[in-house]
């Protein structure tokens, strides 16, 4: 597998602390974020995942049956839009191929909910209301001639606090605060026939495709060497700090 990632080493140490907290903690939305295509090969829950903060910090895991797989995950310029005014954006792009199909993510809009979340994901619950404290908006761009599908992912967080925003679900927000975050999972996406995007599409069924976001919503970047990574696997994610000298 041949994977180039955006400080990798600092992304999954934060999440390998934070969600050690909370294993098993995910929520699933039918399409966004997932793969596009049903030929991708991350069939496995868990065997395909992003962790990602608002830091600049993305790094993944592409497990799938149809590899080897070779992704970039960088931090990019962030995205200037007026329609994100006042929010903090942190912008990354997702260029990949798996196996024999281009790794694109499915558009929406996922939540991060601070106190509470309503029984089907659809709305955020609290003293704040149906407001987000982190949204990620997932961009699906082109296919490009070598096969590579391209996404952007805009990481929108909660710099002045909780903020109204229209997404497709919502997640729980889980840890104590200063080092907290969600863990958001995709139902079965990819569709057929011929790659074609067509959710809700009763002519289109959709494949088993999958992926698994850790999201990093509200933690500081550890200085060099305060965290050690001991391990990631499928199963979930631990960690050690290390003392400071």
């Amino acid at each position: 597998m041949k994977l180039r990632t955006g400080n990798l080493a600092s992304a999954v140490a934060l999440a390998a602390g934070l969600f050690a907290l909370a294993p098993g903690a995910a929520q699933a939305f039918p399409f966004a974020g997932g793969p596009d295509d049903g030929f991708v090969g991350c069939d496995v829950v868990g065997g395909c995942s992003i962790t990602l903060d608002e830091h600049g910090n993305i790094s993944g895991s592409f497990l799938g049956f149809f590899g080897p797989y070779d992704v970039s995950l960088t931090h990019i310029a962030s995205t200037v839009d007026a329609a994100y005014a006042g929010l903090e954006v942190i912008s990354y792009e997702v260029i990949g191929k798996g196996g024999i199909a281009p790794l694109r993510l499915t558009a929406g809009a996922i939540g991060v909910c601070d106190h509470g979340v309503t029984d089907d994901g659809l709305a955020c619950t609290g003293p704040d209301g149906d407001k987000k404290g982190d949204v990620l908006i997932f961009k699906p761009g082109i296919v490009d001639g070598s096969g590579y599908g391209h996404t952007i992912i805009d990481f929108l967080s909660d710099v002045m606090g909780p903020f109204a925003w229209v997404t497709e679900y919502n997640v729980l927000e889980l840890g104590p605060e200063g080092n907290n975050g969600a863990t958001y999972q995709t139902g079965a996406t990819g569709f057929y026939p011929n790659g074609v995007i067509c959710p809700g599409d009763a002519s289109c069924s959709p494949a088993d495709e999958r992926m698994t976001y850790f999201i990093v919503s509200d933690t500081s970047v550890p200085e060099p060497g305060s965290l050690a990574l001991l391990g990631l696997g499928l199963a979930g994610l631990r960690f050690e700090r290390r003392k400071n000298a």
